[in-house]
C-alpha cells in the first residue's frame, strides 16, 4: 500500500515542501480506484465526477457544470459528448435562455450517477475514519489556498 507524504526539506533556512506531488499522486490513486470500481462501465475519473455531479445538479446548464469542475470548456463538452453517446445524457433547449444548453440524466445516466454518488460517498466516509475535524478544516483551507493561487 502506498502512504503519501508531504516532503519537507530544509535547504539554507528555506523549507521547501512538496504538496502539490503529493496532490498529483492521490488524484492519481483516485483515478485507478474509479477505474477498478467501474470496471464493466469504463469510466474515466472526469466522467464519474461529472456523473456525479449531475446526480446532484442535473438538469442544469453546460455552464453550471464548467463553474462546478473548471475544466476548460471544450474538454467538458467531450466529456458530455462520451457520456451522451453512451445513452447517460441528453442535450435539450434550457427554458430560460436560447444561448444555454440544458444537460439531463436519462434514466440509464441516473442509476450510473446514483451509483458512482454512492461509492464515492462511501470513499469518503472510509477516508474519514482517519481523520480528525481539524485535518479536514487544514486540508478545505490548502485547496482553497491553491484554487485561489491558480485563478
Amino acid at each position: 500500500m502506498m502512504r503519501f507524504r508531504i516532503i519537507r526539506k530544509r535547504m539554507n533556512e528555506h523549507v521547501t515542501t512538496h504538496l502539490i506531488p503529493a496532490l498529483e499522486r492521490a488524484t492519481h490513486v483516485v483515478a485507478l480506484w474509479i477505474e477498478r470500481a467501474f470496471a464493466e462501465l469504463r469510466l474515466t475519473q472526469a466522467e464519474a465526477h461529472v456523473l456525479a455531479a449531475l446526480g446532484e445538479l442535473a438538469p442544469c446548464s453546460i455552464n453550471d457544470l464548467h463553474h462546478c469542475f473548471g475544466h476548460k470548456r471544450s474538454t467538458l463538452t467531450s466529456l458530455l459528448d462520451r457520456l451522451e453517446e453512451r445513452g447517460w445524457v441528453r442535450r435539450g433547449t434550457h427554458p430560460t435562455s436560447r444561448r444555454l444548453v440544458l444537460i439531463e440524466l436519462t434514466e440509464e445516466g441516473r442509476l450510473v450517477a446514483d451509483r458512482t454518488q454512492a461509492a464515492v460517498r462511501e470513499l469518503e466516509a472510509r477516508l474519514m475514519t482517519h481523520l480528525e475535524s481539524d485535518d479536514l478544516a487544514a486540508c478545505a483551507r490548502v485547496l482553497s489556498a491553491l484554487e485561489e493561487e491558480l485563478r
